[in-house]
Formats: structure tokens, sequence, C-alpha cells
């Protein structure tokens, strides 16, 4: 492709011909940046991770970076990066920036030594490189994107296809469980992808898939039902409510309260108090959620809003020292083998 005068580059100038919109590009330029993420997402899906929509409407909810004036070029061209400082990647998605940076990289430098290129001492190439490939990543967990780890075999839609041994469920000690009055507290959606927090019996099972059964009741399910609200985003904060005079459990997403289908505030109705309820919630690998019972009242980001009002109380209010907390840990154990064994016949 020819390049007119005013198209070409100088770097005394700080002149670029690459500074325009995307689709006004170079071909040469364009096909690069297209290659380039073509390659990413190959080599995502050769490491063997997970990348599926998680939330369909995420695009409408991102927002673009407004720059100043001074960012506007004599072609009347603006650049107008998406916002992405709500997206926080996981430490095992970190892990994978490292190894796209690296692959990017070599497929760089195999472009450059066929073209007739040779080693010299470049400054700040590998930072770019990270830097680059943590947007491209940021950029797909914005538009909806859940990006697992190959080491989580959860496919982001749910914990009901996640092994036993993946999913962690976390929950206060049992001697707290409340018997009566109005409770509060907040959990925070560091990440994105399915996650279930609510109120559970002292003695919900760890074996068992978090609101499958008659001992828990969490957002997203108690007992098989459907899920109640829409996926979490990174960054939603869900409020959790008990009335134990009223017998019902309710949600708040970010500050307003969920509804049913039925139109109705309550996720759960006629609940039995039994032997109490303590908070809990379930995160699969790599997921990461922060769960806020209340200590300190100004902490909690939502409780003014759509719990004081109505008369509740953060869990933890009053308490002197820190709620201990417990979770669920599957550790391998040896059996017998049973005669019958399909894959092994045990001779003496």
């Amino acid at each position: 492709m020819l390049f007119f005068p005013s198209q070409l580059r100088d770097d005394n100038k700080k002149l670029h011909p690459c500074l325009v919109d995307f689709l006004s590009l170079p071909e040469p330029e364009r096909n690069y940046n297209l290659q380039m993420s073509g390659e990413t997402l190959k080599t995502l899906l050769a490491l063997g991770c997970h990348v599926g929509m998680g939330d369909e409407k995420a695009e409408e909810n991102l927002k673009k970076i407004k720059l100043p004036k001074t960012y506007v070029m004599t072609n009347g061209y603006k650049p107008a990066p998406l916002d992405l400082n709500h997206v926080k990647l996981t430490p095992n998605q970190n892990q994978l920036v490292e190894k796209l940076a690296e692959n990017g990289h070599n497929v760089w430098a195999r472009d450059r030594v066929r073209q007739g290129w040779t080693y010299s001492i470049v400054q700040r190439t590998k930072k770019t490189n990270r830097d680059s490939v943590n947007n491209a990543v940021r950029t797909l967990i914005g538009y909806g994107y859940n990006i697992e780890p190959p080491d989580q075999e959860s496919t982001g839609h749910g914990l009901e296809n996640t092994r036993g041994d993946k999913v962690r469920i976390f929950r206060a000690e049992r001697s707290y469980a409340v018997t009566q009055g109005k409770w509060y507290f907040e959990f925070e959606a560091v990440t994105t992808g399915e996650m279930r927090v609510g109120w559970a019996r002292p003695s919900v099972r760890s074996d068992t898939e978090l609101g499958a059964d008659e001992l828990a009741y969490a957002q997203r399910w108690h007992v098989g039902n459907e899920p109640f609200g829409r996926q979490w985003l990174s960054g939603d904060v869900v409020g959790c409510m008990i009335d134990l005079t009223e017998m019902n459990i309710m949600f708040t997403l970010n500050g307003e309260m969920l509804i049913s289908d039925s139109g109705s505030e309550m996720a759960f109705k006629d609940i039995e108090i039994g032997e109490g309820f303590i908070p809990v919630c379930a995160l699969g690998l790599s997921q990461v959620g922060r769960i806020n019972l209340g200590q300190n009242v100004s902490s909690l980001r939502y409780f003014a809003i759509c719990g004081l009002q109505e008369g509740f109380e953060p869990f933890a209010i009053n308490m002197k020292r820190d709620i201990t907390m417990w979770f669920s840990k599957s550790l391998p154990q040896f059996v017998p083998v049973p005669t019958d064994h399909n894959h092994i016949e045990v001779t003496l």
C-alpha cells in the first residue's frame, strides 16, 4: 500500500499515520490488529481456557472514557477507549496475561524476522506487551465474556456443572445462628461468574450444592428453584435480608429490591425458624467475593437505603471481635474397593 507524504511517520515530530479511527487505518496496520486479536483468542483456547458469553447485556453498560479536547487530531479523530476500571482480573487470569503476552511477543518476533529484522536492544517491550494483553482480556470481560483458566471446570453459567471439589462454601460459625429479629449483610461480587449467597441452617452440608436442599436459601437457588434476579457483574453488591418475624427472605442488588416474576419482593416466604440461620456463600475456583457482615456499619454500601429504613440490623452489630468463618474443603480418602468395581478387579 502506498502512503502519501501526509501519511508518513515522523518520530521526531511525533507524527503518526495510524492516529485515525480503526476503519480508516492503513490496511496493513488494521490487518495486524485483527491478526493479534485472533492470536489472543486462539492462544486462550489452546491453553484450555473456557471463553463463553456470561452476560449478554454487559455491552449495554459499557462506557467510553471521555478524553479532553487536547486529544482531538487535526483530521477530527478523537480516541474513545472503553472505561474498564470496573473490570478486575483474578490471579489466575493475570497468569494468563503473562502467557498471552509471551505468545504475542513470539508471533510479533516471527513476523519481524520473516521481514528481515535482526536483534537490537529495545526498552519497555515486555511491559508494553503485557499491558496490551491485559487490556485485551479486560475488554473481553467488559463485553460480558467469562474467561476461565483450564483448572476451573465450571462453565461460568452456574455451579451446577462444577464438581464439588471445585466449589468452596463459606459460612459463619454455627454458634452465631439467629432465631429472631431482622438481619442484613452484604456480598460484593469482585469477579464475574455464578456465585451464590444467602442464609443457611447451621447444619448446611459442605458436600451439597448450595441451595439444592432445604438447608440453604441462597440467591440464586433454593431446592432447585430458578435463578432470582440477573447474573451479577463485577462490583455488584447483593444485600441479604432475613425477617424472622414475618418469616421471609429478601435480596437487593446495588440498593434496589429484587422482584420475583410474580411481582413479590420476597424471594422466600413462610420459612421455618428451626435451628436458626447464618450467612453463607459459595464460590467456584478463581472467583472472588467479599462478604460484609456489618461489624462496621459504615462499611455497608446500601444498608442505609434498604436495610435501616425497614428495621433491619447488620448481622455483626455490636460484636467486639470478628466472626469466625468456616469453609468447605474436600480431602481424598481411601475406601474399600467393591467387588463389582467397573475399572479394577482385585485378586489376592
